[in-house]
């Protein structure tokens, strides 16, 4: 398969959005588990940065393409089955 400039500059871009999204949702995954833990300082910061990470996720999301939304959902669906 012979891929051009045009090919390549979208792939990179989408490879890209889809790690922001997904250094985003760790955030957020992140943040919820100070919170739980309930360790002082650390707790506080991440119920203030929690409501920051989930909108930074979905103006992620909202952006994407349907190739870029498909690829999230197979890297979520991965990370949620190792934790499970």
């Amino acid at each position: 398969m012979i891929f051009n400039r045009s090919d390549e500059s979208t792939a990179t871009r989408t490879s890209t959005r889809v790690a922001r999204a997904l250094e985003t949702y760790r955030s957020v995954i992140a943040c919820h588990d100070h919170i739980a833990r309930g360790s002082g300082v650390h707790s506080l910061t991440a119920a203030l940065m929690l409501p920051c990470y989930k909108a930074e996720f979905r103006n992620l999301v909202l952006a994407m393409t349907p190739e870029e939304e498909r690829e999230l959902r197979y890297a979520l669906d991965s990370i949620c089955e190792t934790a499970a």
